[in-house]
């Protein structure tokens, strides 16, 4: 039997989301402190969080908050953008991480996959606007219907909310999106 092309697009992102609730239960049963390796912007020990923030989440509503936008949009993207698909997901995880590593607030620990997420949510929503082929423009209208409220999170609204990390996935998403939306063979 066949495996659907729906279920090898979403191996990356159902791999990162076990590593996040392998790490939640982890810290939840044993009492792992995992959470002291967020970011910490500008400390050389918060280097670590650049890897391994996303990753980690601080209660089960910030958990499930992450993981079913990741699934969605990281399945699209891989689905749709197969061969752009892992440039676009290093770049909204490692690139975003940088940016919060570089320019978010000092006394803070960042920690969840939000800033994943903007990437990833931004890069759809701008790869249509630049793009402008059918496919890409119909993707943009749907991770905009579902997810429009993104545009907001990249406000200080909320000191609790890491909004840097927000701020930096839109960022990285939309400049990814301007960079390959003019290259010819994508999908």
């Amino acid at each position: 039997m066949a495996r659907s092309p729906w279920f090898g697009s979403s191996v990356v992102p159902f791999r990162l989301v076990f590593l996040m609730w392998a790490a939640f239960y982890a810290e939840f049963m044993w009492g792992w402190p995992f959470h002291y390796f967020g970011i910490r912007p500008r400390n050389l020990m918060g280097l670590i969080g650049i890897f391994s923030a996303p990753m980690l989440h601080g209660d089960l509503n910030h958990l499930i908050s992450n993981t079913v936008p990741l699934l969605f949009l990281g399945t699209v993207l891989f689905f749709f953008y197969a061969k752009i698909g892992g440039i676009i997901f290093f770049r909204a995880y490692f690139w975003t991480n940088l940016l919060v590593w570089f320019f978010g607030r000092t006394d803070s620990n960042h920690i969840g996959a939000s800033g994943l997420v903007y990437g990833l949510a931004f890069f759809l929503i701008f790869f249509g606007i630049f793009r402008r082929d059918f496919t890409s423009i119909l993707i943009s209208v749907v991770v905009i219907a579902m997810y429009g409220g993104v545009m907001y999170g990249v406000l200080p609204t909320d000191p609790s909310i890491s909004w840097e990390a927000h701020l930096g996935g839109a960022l990285v998403g939309m400049y990814t999106a301007v960079e390959l939306s003019n290259k010819k063979k994508i999908s």
